[in-house]
């Protein structure tokens, strides 16, 4: 089971339910961790294209993390709206 701190429509769980997991965590990637995976990415697949189209797809990397960054912060999910999860293969659809 994945369970995140609660709040944005998770609730506390219980010790007793907690006793029978495992924790595993992970710190957050920095941005220029995820820049340097979606590019690595992006060049592979765009390789087969020509160069100026291969530079330009490379510039759509820090625009796209910019507004990623703005909905993950604005957009939190609730119980109304739990449909707003966002997460790094959201990103590799706009490519």
């Amino acid at each position: 089971a994945a369970m995140g701190p609660p709040g944005g429509g998770r609730q506390d769980v219980s010790p007793r339910v907690l006793r029978h997991y495992h924790f595993l965590t992970y710190s957050e990637l920095t941005e220029e961790s995820i820049t340097l995976i979606f590019d690595t990415i992006v060049k592979n697949f765009y390789h087969p294209f020509a160069l100026p189209l291969q530079l330009r797809a490379s510039e759509l990397i820090p625009p796209t993390l910019s507004v990623f960054t703005w909905v993950r912060a604005e957009l939190p999910p609730t119980p109304a709206k739990l449909h707003y999860t966002f997460n790094l293969r959201d990103i590799w659809k706009v490519f």
